[in-house]
């Protein structure tokens, strides 16, 4: 059996965090990768990564670590390494908010005028430009 590495950097910054996942393939999944990942594996592959790194790793993503992965096997490297900008796993689902706020306009109120005073003069400098 032969080991694989994926070293997968969780975002693009001067000092990315390094998450390691390991590989063992044998001789005939070494020539045919693509068979080996298949969907199912690679939802396996996406929840590992997903818990190693506490990101949310999306379809785009995946399919970016894969097919750079895939590319790294079939031309015999047995180390990819791959930076991909990741969001955090609490924002996951951040786009599907459903909040619609508060709308009805707040309750009106008179100003207090009372401690308002002209300052210099009854009447405002006139400026015409």
């Amino acid at each position: 059996m032969v080991q694989y590495i994926l070293n997968l950097a969780t975002d693009d910054t001067p000092n990315p965090s390094y998450v390691n996942h390991q590989l063992d393939l044998t001789p005939a999944q070494e020539d045919d990768p693509d068979r080996l990942f298949d969907r199912a594996f690679q939802q396996k592959l996406r929840l590992i990564l997903q818990d190693k790194t506490n990101c949310a790793i999306n379809d785009t993503n995946l399919k970016t670590i894969v097919d750079a992965w895939l590319e790294d096997i079939r031309e015999g490297y047995r180390l990819t390494s791959i930076a991909v900008n990741l969001m955090p796993l609490q924002f996951e689902n951040i786009h599907r908010l459903n909040d619609p706020g508060e709308r009805s306009p707040p309750d009106l109120f008179p100003p207090d005028l009372s401690t308002l005073a002209p300052q210099g003069g009854a009447f405002p400098p006139l400026l015409f430009d």
